[in-house]
């Protein structure tokens, strides 16, 4: 299982990163290419929201213009594209941010964990049309041992098969628990 640390901290170490405040806002954007110069070769993901922001117009502008200046990271990873509290998803929005990103990883955070569980598979089918990588799905504040609450997750997985990237965000004294119940190719950890 691949590895990816969310931090504000450049490292020497790790060989994949991901940089977002611990709320998932775009982190110190100066970090990346830092980042990009002490490992070269690491793998490097920024969250860019702005939770901050509240009008849609000034929403959807940020994100494009922190994509567009945004030359050292891997991949994205986008919170803002929910709508009806949870319930939906603004396509054009996901659509545009898709054209944008086009061939690094675009990835849901891990806001995705509001949605109704019923609506996972629809919602699911909606980012593989639009070419996103991956979608994080917040586990810190489950029980792994308990398949119960891991059930949703499951079943989502069994849905995308391999056309969309579940990434489980847990920390790092859950990591071997996860391990033992559900196989994930890659884990985002909260140290």
């Amino acid at each position: 299982m691949k590895h990816i640390y969310l931090t504000h901290a450049l490292s020497m170490e790790a060989d994949a990163v991901l940089f977002a405040y611990p709320d998932f806002n775009t982190p110190n954007l100066t970090l990346p290419a830092m980042q990009r110069a002490l490992t070269p070769a690491g793998e490097i993901y920024i969250a860019i929201n702005n939770f901050h922001e509240t009008n849609d117009f000034m929403i959807e502008n940020t994100l494009i213009e922190t994509i567009r200046g945004e030359t050292a990271a891997d991949g994205f990873i986008v919170d803002q594209i929910f709508t009806r509290d949870f319930h939906d998803v603004d396509t054009a929005l996901i659509e545009t941010l898709s054209n944008e990103i086009r061939n690094k990883h675009f990835i849901i955070g891990p806001s995705f964990t509001k949605v109704p569980y019923f609506l996972h598979s629809r919602l699911a089918e909606i980012f593989i049309d639009h070419d996103v990588s991956g979608v994080i799905y917040d586990l810190r504040e489950i029980d792994i041992r308990n398949f119960k609450e891991l059930q949703p997750l499951a079943k989502l997985k069994m849905h995308v098969k391999k056309r969309l990237s579940i990434i489980p965000l847990v920390r790092t004294e859950q990591l071997e628990d996860l391990k033992k119940s559900i196989p994930f190719d890659v884990a985002v950890i909260d140290k």
